[in-house]
């Protein structure tokens, strides 16, 4: 083989290396800055144009209510996390749902009780690392995919 023919081989190897090399970027924060309040329409649907986010909520009204229909027409609060998961809760609901991304699909990854009663007005709020969760002046959690974080006592 001739030195032109071994530096076209050489070279071919060489790129055919570069592109198996596996290519990660780090330090990404997928939180949303805000909530967003969605309304849930006839067909159980949400929809936030902002982040182009289309879902279904039929299996989620079944899950909290026992009714499938109970959420059309009633808002809900969604908020995506710093570490990419998304946190759903509403009024009338006594948890916080947080749910990982899939192909075309979001899948539960925890439930979260969070009162014992209905919530009256709740909110979602970043609060790296943790989602903030309020409801008027009673109740304040600090949450993570994880579940209820505590803080420590001082």
């Amino acid at each position: 083989m001739n030195t032109h023919g071994s530096a076209t081989v050489g070279l071919a190897l060489s790129l055919l290396l570069i592109s198996c090399t596996h290519l990660t970027l780090k330090e990404v924060q997928f939180g949303w800055p805000v909530e967003s309040v969605l309304t849930v329409d006839p067909q159980n649907r949400i929809e936030d144009r902002r982040y182009s986010m289309v879902a279904d909520l039929t299996s989620l009204a079944a899950e909290e209510f026992e009714d499938s229909t109970a959420l059309r027409g009633k808002e809900v609060r969604l908020l995506r996390s710093d570490d990419g998961f998304y946190f759903i809760t509403g009024k009338g609901f006594k948890h916080v749902y947080v749910f990982e991304q899939g192909s075309h699909e979001l899948s539960l990854m925890r439930q979260i009780q969070v009162s014992q009663t209905p919530l009256k007005a709740p909110a979602l709020n970043q609060r790296p690392p943790h989602v903030e969760l309020i409801d008027g002046a009673g109740l304040r959690l600090l949450l993570t995919s994880g579940g209820i974080f505590e803080e420590e006592k001082k």
